[in-house]
């Protein structure tokens, strides 16, 4: 997902050169939404689908549909491991008007933002990233309305902060015992405050472990929700606390100025954490169990406007 979101500018560059062209998605259905006639593109077409390894063998023979389907664009960027060229090859067999193919992973040297060697792939239709770095997600009026629903309960009043527990790797979460520790002291600094915890598919353990923790505390639990959705509903939150992960960039994405708290450990978060103001990257280091819970606090206490006494300033 994160890796999807940071590929945003570069299909807003392809928008802004060319506002009325028809762009279509390639890729993870579930994932490509957040951007489907919102903005961005007008169809997905699943990765998932047998005929297309073809294109990834070599001297295939290629499904005429497929080959028609790609033949009718007039550019193809690729962003597919494509070590031997034989993807390349094939979609060339197809004859589109122009292909461009870009690796998928960024090089370990790499000392800016995701988003901005992502976007290399258009250098030579000569449009470049030269400026702001950040994605934007565009949530319909439909997942306005989603989000809503699904807020309908609260109180009048109720200030949410959301928190991921998860990630795509065990040593990039901060100790569930740690964010439980955390969401009981926001809750008792903050009156009028509830807990949103966010729970993916692979976040079932820290999220089970949070839901019998916080069972006093006023909680919200977002499971499994579709991500346009989600992204309209943390347009709603006053903070969002995660990790190094998929859901933080849609959280950044989702609302310019919604505080963000970052915790990061193995990875670079110059090229890895949403590039704009307002995401606080803590930690940084190889170990995210070192990071104390005080830490993580005195962040969010900053990002909430308050004082160490626990009230809120003007």
């Amino acid at each position: 997902m994160g890796d999807f979101i940071v590929t945003l500018p570069t299909l807003k560059l392809l928008r802004e050169q060319w506002q009325h062209a028809h762009i279509e998605v390639l890729g993870h259905p579930h994932l490509a939404e957040i951007a489907l006639d919102r903005y961005y593109v007008e169809a997905i077409r699943s990765v998932n689908h047998g005929p297309l390894s073809a294109f990834f063998t070599p001297r295939a023979v290629l499904d005429p549909a497929w080959m028609d389907y790609v033949a009718g664009f007039d550019l193809v960027l690729s962003y597919f491991y494509d070590p031997d060229g034989l993807f390349a090859a094939n979609l060339k067999r197809c004859d589109p008007g122009r292909i461009l193919t870009h690796s998928p992973r960024v090089p370990d040297q790499f000392d800016k933002p995701a988003a901005c060697y992502f976007a290399r792939i258009l250098e030579p239709l000569n449009l470049k990233l030269t400026g702001d770095a950040a994605s934007d997600l565009f949530p319909s009026a439909s997942d306005a309305d989603a989000a809503q629903a699904f807020l309908a309960g609260l109180k009048p009043g109720t200030r949410l902060v959301a928190i991921h527990p998860g990630s795509g790797g065990e040593n990039k979460n901060w100790p569930a015992g740690s964010w439980a520790e955390l969401g009981r002291r926001l809750v008792r600094a903050t009156p009028g405050l509830a807990l949103l915890l966010i729970e993916g598919e692979a976040d079932a353990e820290p999220a089970q472990f949070l839901i019998e923790a916080w069972k006093e505390l006023p909680l919200l639990r977002a499971r499994w929700l579709p991500l346009p959705i989600l992204a309209a509903l943390l347009r709603e939150v006053i903070l969002f606390l995660g990790h190094d992960s998929g859901i933080t960039h849609l959280a950044a994405a989702s609302r310019r100025d919604l505080p963000v708290v970052a915790l990061f450990g193995p990875t670079d978060p110059v090229v890895w954490a949403p590039p704009r103001t307002g995401v606080h990257v803590l930690n940084g280091s190889s170990n995210l169990k070192d990071l104390a819970v005080e830490t993580v606090f005195e962040a969010a206490a900053s990002a909430l406007g308050l004082r160490g006494d626990g009230e809120r300033t003007a």
